[in-house]
């Protein structure tokens, strides 16, 4: 196709958001990007992030609790990981569903109902009961079966949260913030993480006082006591959630919404000053330029056929396909599904995978099963076929070792990439994050072969913390913020659901994986074997993958060019970004004609 059919082609069709990119440079762009870090906003999104977080991790905590009440003879893993694989599998349902809600009926009527969904799955989650017991043993309910229900709504809300989060942020900041707020919002979830651990030990220790835990090996009187413990640290999940609920209630409608979707533009800028609750950065003569343009914006869509646009199949296909933009969502759910299928591989299920890392040598008697709420072969003693230590012991030394190796390294890395991420370019610094991640994972991978279960199991441990490091520094983090401010308005949230739904697809099937995957004679789950060596090697080439679809799919999000005076390099609007490849075709040919020009200029004679 000749570059005049590709223009005529480029201009016949006026994108939807004609509308904004006609007022970049007037007053009403300056309306809805003219503020900075709202903390408000950062609240809205930031408590049901946190919350979401707590209860998606909490899962770490109670599995063990759970397992020890419930099935304490089990040897299987079984039943933890179907708990897991039913709440990954409904937060993908969430993701898809909500994301496309948020798009359809706007943000503000779905801001709740997530956490609504949270709040009671939470609590309907403490109070799960295998209600009576029968002559013969038996129990009148299923626990397991209560249990799968209500995290099966609950993994609908979690996943809920993720579209939504991602789109208050991005549309209530302004260019100069948007980064730093979604950066500061992803925070939440390795804070989350860490308050679990945290709420759990304090439980712990609250319980060990007044009924000394730490001495009763016998399951009979610790039982109770574990029940109630496990129903707490469920329960608190609640109380964040009700706070979030809370901040939800206090925000309008996204004015971007209001504009792009509805073409409501005055109640968008008046909205959009009411909550930051100032006139003062419009004129009178500002306001009068405003609702000239929101004038000049209907007529220029009556005239073209179009008017302002709402989430639809055709709209979809437009976008996607005949505009060629399905490369970005490729490139966004693929790098997500790749972070998710290395993170949650190490991470969601790891209280026996955290065991092994910390052990700096194997028992002396050959140890192949013990119960499913002791990971440690250590404190297995198969002469008795008893435990050598308290259920209290377990739980204490768990939250330990992931406060220390996971949650704790993530935050730090978390915390540093607000403070760089206005300095340097996400899209690049996606790709290297990728591929720093893929050594040190192989790295780590080769460790554990050598060093499982001897005294120099410090060294995995250490690569494994930087692992935590680098994945909220760079591949975590990124994944969650680029598919917010790449895509259009009308299917923003609903383009997010799919990129994180990706993800979550992903985190299922590397969970189906681990549960039967073999290396030679041993599974991985066996206590004696190192076969998770190999899969993390497996892991380091995924990485590879991620920076090749981050490389060739990704745009860039930024300007070329730093900010006068400063290293920062400032992002593009949500506006410019919308466009997607058409912009960059049509920048392509303005650019060959340009140098069309100039070399004409240069060659004709005087």
């Amino acid at each position: 196709m000749s570059w005049e059919r590709r223009e005529r082609r480029l201009f016949a069709w006026r994108n939807p958001f004609t509308s904004v990119q006609h007022l970049q440079n007037v007053a009403q762009k300056r309306v809805l990007d003219s503020y900075s870090f709202d903390w408000q906003v950062f609240a809205v999104a930031a408590s049901g992030f946190f919350t979401d977080s707590y209860n998606l991790f909490a899962t770490n905590v109670i599995l063990p609790a759970l397992a020890y009440v419930y099935w304490p003879t089990a040897t299987s893993t079984d039943r933890e990981a179907t708990i897991n694989l039913v709440t990954l599998a409904s937060a993908t349902v969430g993701q898809l569903l909500f994301g496309y809600l948020a798009d359809r009926y706007g943000r503000q009527k779905l801001y709740g109902v997530e956490l609504i969904l949270v709040t009671v799955s939470t609590l309907g989650l403490a109070q799960c009961s295998y209600g009576v017991l029968k002559y013969d043993g038996t129990t009148s309910m299923s626990i397991l079966g209560w249990i799968l229900f209500f995290r099966t709504i609950m993994g609908c809300g979690i996943g809920a949260e993720y579209p939504l989060s991602a789109g208050i942020s991005a549309e209530w900041s302004s260019s100069r913030s948007r980064a730093r707020m979604l950066a500061a919002v992803f925070l939440m979830q390795p804070l989350g993480q860490l308050a679990a651990y945290v709420v759990g030990t304090i439980v712990l220790v609250i319980l060990n006082r007044h009924y000394q835990l730490d001495t009763l090996m016998d399951s009979k009187d610790a039982a109770p006591i574990i029940d109630v413990f496990w129903r707490w640290v469920t329960g608190i999940g609640a109380l964040p959630a009700l706070i979030a609920l809370g901040f939800r209630l206090s925000i309008p409608e996204s004015g971007r919404w209001r504009l792009d979707v509805q073409g409501q533009a005055d109640r968008a800028i008046l909205e959009t000053h009411a909550h930051f609750g100032t006139m003062t950065s419009l004129s009178l003569d500002d306001d009068l330029e405003l609702r000239d343009n929101s004038s000049d914006i209907n007529v220029e869509h009556e005239a073209f056929g179009h008017s302002p646009q709402q989430i639809s199949g055709s709209y979809l296909a437009r976008y996607l396909f005949t505009d060629g933009n399905w490369r970005y969502l490729a490139g966004t759910s693929l790098c997500w599904f790749i972070v998710d299928f290395v993170y949650y591989g190490l991470q969601i299920n790891n209280p026996r995978f955290l065991a092994k890392l910390w052990n700096s040598h194997l028992p002396n008697t050959r140890v192949t099963t013990t119960p499913a709420w002791l990971p440690n072969p250590l404190y297995w003693d198969p002469t008795t076929s008893q435990p050598t230590v308290t259920i209290y012991h377990v739980l204490m030394e768990n939250s330990r070792h992931a406060m220390i190796s996971v949650s704790i390294a993530a935050v730090l890395g978390s915390l540093l990439l607000i403070q760089i991420i206005d300095y340097v370019s996400r899209r690049k610094f996606l790709i290297w994050s990728f591929l720093g991640l893929a050594v040190l994972t192989a790295a780590m991978g080769v460790s554990y072969l050598y060093t499982f279960g001897t005294s120099h199991y410090w060294i995995t441990l250490t690569l494994f913390v930087l692992c935590q490091f680098f994945f909220n520094l760079g591949p975590n983090t990124l994944t969650f913020i680029i598919p917010a401010e790449i895509f259009p308005t009308p299917i923003r949230c609903t383009c997010h659901g799919i990129s994180a739904a990706a993800g979550k697809l992903s985190s299922v099937i590397v969970q189906s994986m681990l549960i039967r995957l073999q290396f030679g004679n041993h599974s991985l789950r066996d206590l004696d074997s190192n076969g998770m060596g190999w899969m993390l090697i497996i892991f380091s080439t995924v990485l590879l993958l991620g920076a090749f679809c981050a490389w060739l799919w990704i745009p860039e999000v930024q300007s070329n060019t730093r900010l006068e005076g400063s290293w920062i390099l400032p992002s593009k609007s949500l506006e410019e970004l919308a466009v997607g490849k058409t912009r960059t075709e049509r920048e392509a040919i303005n650019g060959l004609d340009g140098l069309r020009r100039r070399f004409r200029a240069a060659t004709s004679p005087n």
